[in-house]
């Protein structure tokens, strides 16, 4: 039987350390001792047997070898030596059972980046990464760039707010940032200047307040990371759009939709469709984490804030049976833009002509739900106002209990 990894190192730093005692091989046997540490916990664990694709990314410093050194740009080599020749290289997993290594080095305006499937070769590409530098007063100077901080900022956001809000600023910064303004100075940037960016939006009372909330939000991101002072979005006025109130479908149009939803046309969103109707979700809610399980539709509740994260978790109806099927994937395999046009063609049109939407359906859900079930478990199923329910802290409903109040909902159905 093969001995434990950490028994085979744990020899192996003995032997060094009792074989020289030259400073140097000593530090290097510290630093040896380290890894064992690490692979005793990793043992302890069991992270050692798991399979190759389950295992998570690594990171760690990584140091270069004199000769390796020597071969870098001289700027770079003065920057790298004084702060200890130590790099930082990630093992990302690559399909199924690969890896790659990313080496990064990012201090005092540089900013590398390599990656490759052998670290030898990784170490090769970052040596000749430093012969392409522009100087370090120039690459400061573009690090502080409005549209390098935006960019930064939405790195930032990507997994901390429902995809398709990260996916909107995305869209926003792309269409209003011209090239102008992404060269800008933060620093530089005043009032003045971000009222006249704003001017644009006037008639356009929901761009403006989303506009202005990306931009203050890319500001604040500045000032928490050192880079500015002061805001200059504090004196933009805050103008909050009026809201159209969304309305629930009549049952001639609940029967409209649920006739129009079987049409060929509509099969790769059909499963959303019956989702939304049943559960009366927020769109962004359709998401990998939302599933069945347990005669229950579990998802997160994307509207809670401040990085708390919160699962709602609702009974399937009768009528749901027979029409999801349960064992195929929820969400559609399109892009969100294209599968909620067909959710709106699939709706169709109210008595004014404007488009009816998958948030008209989670109105739906809420009011033949009032109709039957007590309020405080209806604000479970929809996720709204948890401050005002008590119930929510201190009562904790059995499963059986909200079968029940489901039960009681009567959902049309063909």
């Amino acid at each position: 039987m093969k001995d434990k990894l950490s028994n085979n190192l744990i020899n192996f730093s003995n032997l060094i350390m009792l074989a020289h005692d030259r400073g140097e091989i000593i530090k290097l046997g510290a630093q040896l001792n380290e890894i064992i540490c690490k692979a005793i916990e990793m043992e302890n664990a069991g992270a050692l047997s798991l399979p190759k694709e389950k295992v998570k990314t690594l990171s760690a410093e990584i140091k270069f070898t004199k000769e390796e050194i020597d071969n870098m740009s001289k700027t770079f080599k003065k920057e790298f030596i004084a702060n200890g020749c130590v790099g930082h290289v990630i093992k990302r997993p690559s399909g199924k059972k690969g890896f790659y290594y990313e080496i990064r080095y990012r201090r005092n305006g540089y900013n590398i980046t390599v990656s490759n499937a052998d670290i030898e070769r990784a170490k090769k590409l970052f040596v000749e990464a430093t012969k392409n530098l522009d100087s370090p007063e120039l690459l400061k100077k573009n690090k502080l760039k409005f549209g390098t901080i935006t960019d930064e900022w939405l790195n930032y956001k990507k997994d901390k707010i429902a995809y398709q809000t990260w996916q909107s600023y995305c869209t926003n910064a792309k269409r209003f940032f011209t090239e102008d303004w992404r060269n800008k100075q933060i620093a530089e940037i005043r009032t003045v200047d971000l009222d006249n960016l704003m001017r644009q939006f006037d008639n356009d009372p929901r761009m403006y307040e989303d506009m202005r909330t990306e931009i203050n939000q890319i500001f604040k991101y500045a000032i928490a990371s050192g880079i500015i002072t002061h805001n200059p979005v504090t004196l933009i006025p805050f103008k909050r759009a009026e809201r159209k109130k969304r309305e629930a479908l009549t049952d001639f149009q609940i029967k409209e939709f649920l006739i129009r939803i079987r049409e060929p046309q509509y099969d790769r969103i059909r499963q959303a469709a019956y989702i939304f109707y049943f559960f009366g979700i927020r769109p962004c809610e359709l998401d990998e984490e939302a599933r069945f399980e347990n005669g229950f539709f579990i998802c997160r509740n994307r509207k809670r804030k401040g990085g708390k994260i919160e699962y709602k978790k609702i009974p399937i109806p009768k009528q749901a049976q027979g029409l999801i099927e349960f064992d195929k994937p929820i969400v559609p395999p399109l892009s969100y833009d294209r599968w909620l046009d067909l959710m709106k063609s699939a709706l169709g049109k109210d008595s004014q002509g404007k488009e009816l939407t998958p948030y008209n359906l989670r109105h739906t859900f809420a009011s033949v739900c009032a109709e039957a079930v007590r309020s405080e478990v209806l604000d479970l199923w929809m996720g709204d106002s948890p401050e005002r329910l008590v119930g929510k802290v201190y009562v904790h409903y059995k499963d059986s209990f909200m079968q029940e109040e489901m039960d009681k909902v009567k959902f049309i159905i063909l």
